[in-house]
This record gives C-alpha cells, structure tokens and sequence, in this order.
C-alpha cells in the first residue's frame, strides 16, 4: 500500500500551513543566508504537528519514508510563499532549495521512544534511539542519482540509488517513457568519461546502548546509523545522542554462491546532542565565592583540602586514596604545550589500572563515566579478537625478554650464585605457565639452597 494523490496533497497542504504558521521566522533566517548550495534544516516538532491534524499522524507512522518526502517539498514551498511574501522589504532574501523538515519530539511511548536498539519487528517504523557514538567513519561523497537516456525514443530519465543495497544503481529494465517506447537499451550519462552529477554528503556513526540504562550483565549492542546532508559531523565520538530516523534493512548486491546478509540500519532524519556543551562555561557569583572559602579554609594546609575533594570522589570506595587522586588528575587533564622543535605535546594522559578482582577497578570507570560529558565505557567481552592475539604476542614478547633477563642476571650475579639455563615456571590448575625469575643463592654456612623469586 502507498499514498494515493489525494492522500499527498492533504499532508503537503496540512505541513505547509503548519510551517508558515510556527516557523516563518526561521525560514526567513535560512532566506537570509548566503549559500544557496548549502542544506538547511527546519525542526518540527511531532508532537505538535500531530496535534494539528491527527491524521497526519497515523501517515506519518505508517509511511514514515514516503511522508518525510512530502515534508520537504511542502518545506520548499512554504519558503518560496515566504519569499514572495517579504521580496519587496528585504531585496537580499535567495531561494534556497536544499531545505529539510527535521522531526523531533516524539510522544514518550515505547511504540516511538526506545532506549534499545531496535530489532526485526521495528523495521520500516520512525522510531527515537538514544545511544552513545562509539565510532563515526570519515565523511564521504555519496553518488545518489543517475540519468540515463534512451537509445531508441531519447527519453531522458533519473534513476536513484538504492539504499537497501548499500546505494547501489540498479539498471532499468524498460524505458519509462510514458509514451509506451518500452526499450530495453539505454545509455547512462554519468558514467566513466563525466563525473557524476548528484552527489550529497554521507556519513556513517555506530551507537550502543547506554550502559546505565542495562540490567546487570547485559552486553551492549550497537547499531549503524546512516547521516546525510547536514547531518554530517553533527556528532562526534563519546556524545550521548538522540537519533530520530526509519529503522531499514539494507544487504549487498547478491552473487551467485554467496550468502546474503541482512543488517538493520538507522537512516537519521535528526540527531540531537544530549550533552552538547557550551563554548564558555559560566561560572555565577555562588560558585566562585564558595570555591574561594574552601581554599581559604585550607589556606594553611592546602593537602587537606586536596584529601577533602578526593574522599568526596567516588564515594561508594573506601580509601584508596592515591587511585582516586591518578582518576582526579585523569579527568581534570593538562594543558597542551608546543616544545622547542614545535612538537605539540598533549596535555591529557592516560590511566592503567591493574588489581585483583573485587578491588574496585569498574567502580572507578563508572564514576568517571557519569562525571565525564564525553566518554564511552567498555568491556574486555566487546573486544575484536585481534586484540587478544596482539595481547598474546605480546606476552611471548615479554616471556622471551624475561629469559634473556634471567640469564644475563643469573651470570652477572655474585661469585655465591648458581647461574640458571633458564628460569622456572609457576604452573597453574588450568594448565597454563606464567613466566616467573627466580634466583638459587647458596647460603655457605648452612650449606642450602635458599630460592628466592624476583
């Protein structure tokens, strides 16, 4: 089932008054600019659009993809009856015509709000993800359409990419002319010998579940999430983000012999910053004068005030003072510095915490997760097993290192120490070495073998 004319228009005319009523002025901003080559977007919310006509609603749920389209050209027109209108009192007002509506405001509802990533049954439906961008590729061009001429009418056509099949161009199979031509031989006008003609900005994160908003020992999942246009850079690795979009499937081109894949993507129409910082931070009379009070309280003793501020960080730990002092200076950071041969030298640094189980470790890392706007928290079970195999050579690495150590040690040592061909090893329930120096020193007076481990 699509939408019928009738159906197009009613929603065209509905969100086009609504747009010119509650968003004039920002369409005369976007008027004003200079680059008429640039996209803008307009944000609406849903939540009072659906109020002004609920059945714009229910076609908007059900066909999210094909609405959104609607939206855009009734955007295109609000602003070309908004330029007409202010033509004659502002002469430097130019037609923009890559204009988006940008939906925001869901109605809080788990049939549009989700704090999960979505599944199968979600496919084709506007839902509202909230995630945290754990990675984000590089911003690429993305060939969108093709024209493609008729060899037998020269009917001239465009044909878009499919973004089901990773925007792949799938050939016509007759000529669309209305006329009835029906050739089966066309020849593409973009092709080798011309650069292509429709091309956008495409770009493509990977969000996973908030791991405070899991039950205990669940596995975060993730999910691609597909931005276009002037989505493009709206975040950035780290940000907790608000995506509005059509859950959609999408697979390669199929090959004979090969599997074919499905994988659910988020194609974005909105992405919100939930924790989008300001350039400046204000700082109002209060809190300046009760941080001056407790430095002066401490004047004399400005390591009290520093043991006050640490007992107060993470307070769910008892003691522990010199970790909780290495994650303060680990979350407060440095300033970036530039040497002498003009090397730029950071100012943050990193932070390795090794301990036994139970001593705390992941209560660290989730206190500085909630204090911190920015930070992606992970686990050694979401790890690539390359990690793992990195992480044995370099435990061979390290066993080889401590053999060569051990028998330069071990001949080096004083005339009473009996040189060892190689160093023991400590075995393990589970069958498994780990490497361990140890020394055999002779003790003369008693006549024994004292064993000592390094």
């Amino acid at each position: 089932m699509v939408l019928g004319a009738d159906q197009v228009n009613l929603i065209g005319q509905v969100f086009e008054s609504y747009v010119l009523e509650h968003h004039r002025d920002d369409i005369l901003g976007i008027l004003r600019e200079a680059d008429d080559e640039a996209h803008y977007p307009v944000v609406v919310d849903a939540l009072t659009l659906f109020e002004t006509n609920m059945e714009i609603g229910e076609y908007f749920n059900a066909f999210p993809s094909e609405v959104l389209t609607v939206f855009d050209s009734a955007l295109r027109r609000a602003a070309l009856a908004v330029l007409q209108d202010a033509a004659v009192g502002s002469p430097h007002l130019s037609l923009k015509q890559n204009l988006h509506a940008r939906v925001s405001g869901l109605p809080v509802c788990p049939e549009l709000t989700r704090e999960h990533i979505p599944k199968a049954r979600d496919v084709g439906h506007f839902l509202s993800v909230t995630g945290t961008v754990i990675r984000t590729s590089l911003v690429k061009v993305l060939e969108f359409e093709r024209s493609y001429i008729c060899n037998k009418c020269k009917h001239v056509f465009a044909v878009k990419a499919d973004f089901e099949q990773y925007y792949a161009f799938c050939r016509p199979s007759a000529c669309l002319n209305e006329e009835g031509c029906n050739s089966t031989k066309f020849t593409c006008l973009s092709g080798a010998t011309s650069s292509p003609a429709c091309c956008r900005d495409y770009q493509e994160i990977k969000i996973q579940e908030q791991v405070q908003r899991l039950s205990v020992g669940s596995i975060p999942r993730c999910m691609v999430v597909a931005l276009e246009d002037d989505l493009v850079d709206s975040c950035k690795s780290g940000d907790d983000i608000t995506v509005y979009g059509v859950v959609m499937q999408r697979w390669k081109p199929f090959h004979e012999g090969a599997r074919c894949d499905l994988e659910l993507v988020l194609k974005a129409n909105y992405v919100k910053v939930n924790n989008e910082q300001l350039s400046g931070v204000v700082i109002d009379e209060e809190v300046r004068k009760e941080f001056e009070d407790f430095w002066e309280k401490h004047r004399d003793d400005p390591l009290a005030g520093r043991n006050e501020i640490l007992a107060s960080l993470c307070p769910q730990v008892f003691g522990l003072y010199l970790v909780k002092l290495a994650v303060a200076m680990v979350l407060a950071g440095g300033v970036q510095r530039t040497d002498a041969t003009g090397t730029r030298i950071r100012g943050e640094s990193h932070l390795l915490l090794v301990g036994d189980p139970g001593t705390g470790k992941s209560q660290f890392l989730k206190y500085a997760v909630k204090i911190t706007p920015r930070s992606v928290l992970t686990a050694g079970i979401g790890s690539t097993s390359a990690v793992w195999k990195n992480l044995a050579q370099l435990q061979a690495q390290t066993e080889v290192f401590q053999d060569q150590f051990a028998r330069m040690w071990l001949t080096n040592v004083t005339s009473n120490t009996v040189p060892l061909a190689c160093p023991r090893r400590k075995k393990k329930k589970n069958n498994k070495t780990f490497p361990g120096i140890y020394r055999i020193n002779q003790d003369s007076s008693k006549n024994t073998d004292t064993v000592l481990k390094l």
